[in-house]
């Protein structure tokens, strides 16, 4: 066979690889009359983008003449995978190794959180060129090592954009805007990516007035730098903005589609988001997400259905969004047909959504199926411990919620905000004002300073048993706002526990925080009546009248 014809079949099969058609690649590949190292590397490397690992060492171990590259591509897969020690088990036994080979593993290490191996290979590493350097200042950048990478970049002898490019990622990251502006003008050359990425530090860093005003000086703008701006428009609540940007932009592509979709979806604009959703051009699994996520009810699950229809296949996101929406309806049904289908498609073993799937049982008055789940669970990571004790908490099964906290610490999982609130809503719904106050007092011994929606829930927890001066006392103590929905719990208790006097200084705060809550004017007006002042109860009625004010749906997130 002519060195022709075989590249010409190398060519086909990453032709299709390159399109995620890798049925059709190994069709090809199984029909060469003869392969060489480059076709099998090819296969492999499809292989492992696609998760199938052990077809891709299969072909690996097939390859009699193995050069570098193919070395490397195996790997890759395994670091890409998350199977770091299989891939480090490769490296090791490699007879020769070259610069990309060093830098892949760097690249892991640095990936999962590694940082003292990525180290310990650097220095290791016979020939530090560039790439290696790079990949370094690249792993600092992304976690965080903002004094390691500037010393590393600061002993480089030789420097590209990408150089000075991860420097200043790596500053801006870290809050460090002026020492990352101060480089960026140091810059000999400057390309888009290193323009984008001090735009895209601005926007992390929310100077949205700054980033827009270095995106008018670029020169030329290309499309992410475009996106950047828009997303930054977005996350800054100027989605009028991001609009007009969207129309000016010369190209775009499925991301700055995804970004006005977004953008209409957090405007809580459904009609329009259905929309623009129907006019876009092409769709991706992020598309689907995005429209997903933006309703709660059943039209979730229709658009679902039709997202699988189209041949999409749901990830992470998809699950819990739609699990979420079953648990919220109380579809048991809808919910038990995700849950078939995630486990067909591998995602049982996803702790996010494993999660999920317990929230959504829980939700559905199921808590023996969402114990069975949980279980079943071979990996109990912080969040599926949370969804398990909260689910508990809710169905007013504390022991159960404390003793989970228990088996969560002998684990060797540590606890988090989330759970301590599941703790305190066991607590709220069983009446424990004591143990209600032991947890939220050991929240300092984990390091956590309590939120909102802890002293919400102890509000709740103190009103309901009668402490309504407790609970008021606990509130003074909170330096940010209390949610509206704990004003609305204090005020509750005080009208059933006749404190009126704490009922008109809980009534005041709460009418300047929610004018317009519709819910909030009828419980003081029914304070004001069950005190006997009818003429306050009138005023508020009229109140009610004259704004003209809708009534809203009941909705307590203490449950």
């Amino acid at each position: 066979m002519s060195h022709n014809n075989v590249v010409t079949w190398n060519c086909m099969v990453s032709g299709y690889i390159r399109n995620g058609m890798i049925g059709e690649a190994r069709q090809v590949f199984n029909t060469m009359p003869w392969r060489n190292v480059v076709s099998y590397t090819a296969m492999l490397t499809g292989y492992a983008k696609m998760g199938n690992l052990d077809e891709a060492r299969k072909l690996f171990d097939e390859v009699g003449d193995k050069n570098v590259v193919c070395w490397n591509s195996m790997i890759s897969g395994y670091l890409s995978n998350g199977r770091i020690e299989e891939g480090r088990a490769l490296f090791d036994v490699m007879p020769a190794k070259n610069s990309v080979s060093w830098a892949t593993m760097i690249e892991g290490y640095f990936k999962y959180g590694d940082v003292n191996e990525a180290r310990r290979l650097f220095v290791e590493a016979p020939e530090k060129n560039l790439l290696v350097y790079n990949t370094m200042l690249a792993g600092y950048a992304e976690l965080g090592y903002v004094e390691d990478s500037s010393e590393l970049f600061r002993t480089m002898v030789e420097k590209d954009v990408a150089s000075w490019t991860n420097m200043i990622r790596s500053l801006m990251r870290a809050g460090e805007v002026e020492r990352g502006r101060q480089l960026f003008d140091e810059m000999p050359q400057k390309d888009v990516v290193a323009w984008t990425a001090m735009i895209q530090g601005y926007l992390d860093a929310n100077q949205i007035d700054e980033a827009e005003k270095l995106f008018n000086e670029m020169a030329y703008c290309d499309i992410v730098a475009w996106n950047s701006i828009i997303g930054g428009y977005i996350r800054s609540n100027r989605f009028q903005d991001a609009l007009d940007l969207f129309v000016k932009m010369p190209r775009k592509d499925i991301v700055s589609w995804n970004l006005i979709l977004e953008g209409y979806v957090k405007q809580g604009d459904m009609v329009s988001a259905h929309k623009f959703f129907m006019e876009m051009p092409k769709r991706d699994k992020t598309t689907w997400n995005i429209i997903i996520s933006g309703y709660e009810s059943k039209e979730a699950l229709i658009l679902y259905v039709q997202m699988l229809q189209e041949g999409f296949k749901p990830d992470q996101g998809t699950f819990t969004v739609v699990l979420s929406i079953c648990g919220a309806l109380a579809l048991e049904i809808w919910g038990r047909l995700v849950h078939t289908y995630l486990i067909k498609t591998g995602f049982e073993i996803d702790t996010m959504v494993v999660s999920a799937l317990i929230s959504m049982y829980s939700r559905c008055g199921l808590i023996e199926d969402a114990t069975s789940v949980f279980d079943r669970t071979k990996v109990h990571d912080t969040v599926v411990w949370n969804a398990m004790i909260v689910s508990q908490a809710y169905h007013g099964s504390a022991a159960e919620a404390f003793s989970l906290l228990s088996l969560m610490i002998k684990a060797g999982c540590e606890p988090d905000s989330v759970t301590f609130v599941g703790l305190l809503i066991a607590c709220a719904h069983s009446g424990l004002v004591g143990q209600g106050w032991k947890y939220f007092n050991s929240m300092q011994k984990w390091k956590l300073i309590p939120k909102p929606e802890h002293y919400a829930v102890m509000v709740d927890l103190l009103s309901r048993s009668g402490l309504v001066v407790e609970a008021y006392e606990l509130v003074k103590q909170l330096p940010l706002n209390l949610p509206v929905y704990a004003w609305e719990t204090l005020l509750s208790s005080c009208r059933v526990h006749e404190n009126f006097e704490l009922a008109d200084i809980v009534a005041k705060k709460l009418s300047s925080l929610e004018r317009q809550n519709v819910g909030m004017h009828v419980l003081l007006s029914n304070t004001y009546a069950a005190r006997g002042m009818w003429k306050n109860a009138a005023h508020v009625r009229e109140l009610l009248e004259d704004q003209k004010l809708k009534k809203e749906l009941a909705c307590s997130w203490i449950g």
